[in-house]
C-alpha cells in the first residue's frame, strides 16, 4: 500500500479514536464518571480558585448557560462548591471539593504522562522531521472548518 495512503488512513483512525474517546465518561480517581466538559470545568476551576461563572465561560469558550448546566451536574456529584464573597454578594464563585481536587489531580497526571511520552518521541526527531510534522498539521488545520 502507498505510504501516503497509510498516513492518511492512520491519521483518520486517530482522529476518530480521539473523537470517540472524548465522548465517553471516564473515571478520574473518584466514584463518579466524568464527561470531557465536566473534567475541563474542574480543570479550569482547579487552576484558578475564586473563579466565577463569566470567567469560566470565557476560559472554556462556552456560553454562560453551558457553565450553569455543567456546574449543576458537578454540584450534584459533590465535585465543586459554589459560594459568594463577602465583598460581592452578586457573583457566584466556584471551588473544588476534596473529590473535585482528586479528579483534578488525576486529570493532570493523565496529561502529564501522555505529554511526557509524546515529548520523548518528539525529542528524538530531526529538525526536518519536526518541520514535516508541523507542515502536515498546518495543512490539516487550514483545511478543516473553524467551528468556534
Amino acid at each position: 500500500m502507498d505510504d501516503y495512503l497509510i498516513i492518511m488512513e492512520r491519521m483518520s483512525a486517530l482522529l476518530y479514536k480521539i473523537n470517540c474517546n472524548d465522548r465517553q465518561p471516564k473515571n478520574f480517581g473518584t466514584d463518579q464518571l466524568l464527561y470531557q466538559s465536566e473534567i475541563h470545568f474542574i480543570d479550569a476551576v482547579g487552576i484558578d480558585s475564586d473563579v466565577n461563572a463569566s470567567q469560566l465561560s470565557d476560559k472554556l469558550s462556552v456560553s454562560n448557560g453551558a457553565v450553569t448546566q455543567v456546574a449543576d451536574k458537578l454540584l450534584k456529584k459533590k465535585l465543586i462548591e459554589k459560594y459568594k464573597k463577602q465583598t460581592n454578594k452578586k457573583e457566584v464563585y466556584f471551588k473544588l471539593t476534596g473529590k473535585g481536587k482528586a479528579a483534578y489531580e488525576s486529570h493532570r497526571m493523565f496529561h502529564k504522562s501522555l505529554n511526557e511520552k509524546v515529548l520523548d518521541y518528539l525529542k528524538s526527531l530531526s529538525r526536518e522531521q519536526i518541520d514535516a510534522i508541523l507542515g502536515f498539521i498546518a495543512v490539516a488545520d487550514e483545511n478543516l472548518p473553524d467551528l468556534s
